[in-house]
């Protein structure tokens, strides 16, 4: 048995019939052009995949066959005269990096179904699409598809920890990197880089934003051995162009995060100020010899000035000094900075500090910077209102960061997909009476992109729990084209995931879009509360059980109510936003509902639009929340024997850990609201006795 989990590249044999014969009369020869990396990627790829689909091994050829019935040809038009007969050469060269084009032709009086595009990069990411279409049953019979994609950097942020094998917000088992033997290369990494390829993913940062453990700072530290921040020492920089070189293949840039004390830490500077010649020439020279061992090199990520990452302020210097010093020293290189924009500390509520303390640098940054902003204002809480800064900086670029990883849906213990929370911030209104761009809109241009946060682990399952696989495979169809509506994401993933059986499909596809509002219902109560897990110190938090006493500044309770004032009576945090926006959150009666505690405190017994009180739409979400769930797992239980025997027990036992974690949640939300506002619950649930 292979020690790893397939994903959604199950590539499953086509059942006998029409459709399987018309996919081996075109594809069971392949002519692939010359053999560069990438190629000799999309060779490995058409043999395992194609082996799969048609039931038996397909012939690869280096030349056109002329013998056959049909064939699939993958090239560029210049390259192949196959290709060119099908595909018009001006029509290949006006895609964007990465697009393709998929067709069909004729060659001599043969068929042709025929990949191309105007880079071998786009060759990887046709095939992986043709592929889909196969694996999905889809036709392809007289298929022309034109693809490009919308972000031009898709990024994979990982939270690993070199040296330690270990993943900050791991919830899939350690590492799947070993950076102590390294340049030696594990199977894996290379199964790794075909799912991100297979979705469209550009970029890989292969260790953790938190470059060094808070309170830890003397290089003299035993703990201080193990940070990121020594990947930039010659010795580790050198072992890193194996998986680099790997990674290329599939089209794939590798960028590292970097402490912004680096100068010190690595260099044996005196100073890391931004502002100092010989810190900016540090950062040059370190720049030259990353770019002499991994010429096509992305660039740094960086987290400064936040959660105790040192950064510009410790040098009285501000975040453009900060990120414009990296970006002159990548910039000869064609190499970027992605600049996080999560600080907070100087505020009572972090919600307010992005956004003052971005937005007044609208322009100041250079040309190779973007502005990594989370899609809300906390902490990647089950749902959140959108940034503020979207829209509001039009010049600089930003990218869009995204929490693949469940930090605060259940930690890959509980199923949460989130697709449907990144649909509704992608198609988010920034300013809905102004430009009125939305906010995939602000992610086209040169510079500006996606990034995803948090890579697959070590477990069987790559990401903990089965349909967690789901949020990888989404976050990278995403990022290539945010248009694709939620159904059909999950009906691509779940087809390729668990087959193409009507009923299976219907079932796992139910089960999907019922999660993320059940977990937002039992571990929010629905209506904009947020950060009410337990948390502890910064070594023991876990952000998986209920602590809402934790968070009274966030949660604003007392005997009066709940809520958080963010308008204009309180801390004006929805003044952040374009007027209309402003004014909808400003007033109660026009706040969305789901976000109407983030932005109100309010009275325990004040009605809302359906005649129900605050309280009572807390308690009733609360208990729908964990009935929702229940159902779910009945849901599943129904695939008994139509899903193999491994997944389906794995998935069984993760809803049953779900189920009685949503009551947990539940009972101690429900117990704590009524303790401030001692009003029961009409239907008698709260108090409850024991």
């Amino acid at each position: 048995m292979q020690e790893y989990d397939d994903c959604w590249l199950r590539y499953e044999e086509v059942p006998e019939g029409d459709l399987r014969e018309s996919y081996r009369r075109l594809c069971s020869h392949a002519y692939v052009a010359e053999e560069s990396r990438e190629l000799g990627a999309v060779r490995e790829e058409l043999r395992r995949g194609l082996g799969g689909l048609l039931g038996r091994d397909p012939h690869l050829w280096q030349h056109p066959p002329r013998t056959v019935d049909g064939f699939l040809a993958v090239g560029t038009p210049g390259d192949m005269d196959v290709v060119a007969q099908a595909v018009d050469e001006d029509r290949v060269a006006d895609l964007d990096e990465g697009g393709y084009v998929i067709t069909t032709g004729e060659w001599e009086g043969i068929d042709t179904l025929v990949v191309s595009a105007s880079s071998d990069r786009g060759l990887v990411y046709g095939t992986f699409h043709l592929l889909r279409l196969m694996a999905t049953h889809e036709s392809i019979a007289d298929v022309d598809i034109v693809e490009e994609p919308a972000s031009p950097d898709r990024l994979i942020n990982h939270w690993d920890n070199p040296f330690r094998g270990s993943m900050e917000r791991g919830y899939a088992g350690q590492s799947i990197f070993d950076f102590e033997r390294l340049p030696d290369l594990r199977e894996r990494y290379r199964d790794y880089a075909r799912l991100l390829a297979s979705v469209g993913i550009n970029g890989i940062v292969l260790n953790n934003v938190n470059t060094q453990i808070p309170g830890r700072e003397s290089a003299s530290d035993a703990m201080e051995e193990l940070e990121g921040w020594r990947l930039l020492e010659s010795r580790h920089l050198e072992n890193l162009t194996g998986l680099a070189s790997l990674f290329r293949r599939y089209g794939i840039r590798t960028y590292l995060s970097v402490n912004f004390g680096a100068p010190e830490k690595v260099g044996d500077l005196d100073t890391s100020d931004p502002n100092d010649p010989e810190v900016a020439e540090w950062w040059a020279e370190k720049a030259d010899e990353v770019y002499d061992l991994i010429p096509d090199f992305g660039g740094f990520l960086v987290k400064a000035d936040s959660e105790g990452q040192p950064g510009p302020y410790n040098y009285d210097a501000d975040h453009v000094d900060g990120a414009n010093v990296l970006a002159e020293a990548l910039e000869p290189h064609g190499g970027r900075v992605w600049w996080r924009a999560f600080v907070y500390g100087s505020h009572k509520d972090r919600a307010v500090q992005q956004y003052d303390t971005f937005e007044p640098l609208d322009g100041e940054f250079h040309d190779n910077v973007t502005i990594q902003v989370k899609n809300g204002p906390i902490d990647f809480q089950p749902r959140e209102p959108v940034s503020p800064v979207f829209g509001q900086m039009p010049e600089t670029d930003l990218g869009l960061e995204l929490q693949i990883t469940g930090e605060y849906t259940g930690q890959h213990v509980h199923a949460c997909y989130h697709v449907p929370m990144w649909k509704e911030v992608l198609e988010f209104d920034t300013d809905p009476e102004g430009h009125g761009k939305q906010v995939k809109d602000l992610f086209t241009d040169p510079g500006t992109g996606m990034a995803g946060v948090g890579g697959p682990g070590e477990d069987r399952s790559w990401t903990g729990h089965y349909l967690a696989q789901a949020n990888l495979y989404g976050y990278g169809r995403l990022a290539w084209d945010p248009d694709l509506s939620t159904e059909e994401i999950t009906d691509e993933w779940v087809k390729q995931t668990f087959g193409t059986d009507p009923d299976v499909v219907e079932t796992v596809t139910e089960i999907m879009h019922g999660t993320w509002p059940a977990v937002i219902d039992y571990s929010t109560g629905g209506i904009g509360l947020m950060h009410m897990m337990y948390n502890g110190s910064a070594y023991l938090e876990n952000h998986y059980d209920p602590g809402p006493e934790e968070w009274p500044g966030y949660t604003g309770i007392t005997e009066d109510g709940i809520g958080k004032d963010r308008n204009s009576k309180g801390n004006g945090y929805a003044q952040q936003y374009p007027d209309a926006l402003a004014d909808m959150y400003d007033d109660p009666e026009s706040c969305p509902e789901e976000l109407l505690l983030f932005f109100h405190h309010l009275p325990w017994d004040h009605e809302l639009a359906d005649g129900r009180t605050v309280i009572q739409t807390l308690y009733d979400n609360l208990f729908a929340g964990v009935e929702e769930v229940q159902r779910l797992r009945d849901e599943w239980r129904t695939l008994e024997g139509e899903v193999d025997e491994e997944r389906f027990r794995h998935v069984a036992e993760r809803f049953d850990e779900q189920v009685e974690h949503a009551g947990v949640w539940r009972d101690r939300l429900a117990e704590h609201f009524y303790e401030y506002a001692a009003i029961p619950d009409e239907q008698g649930r709260v108090p409850r006795e024991d």
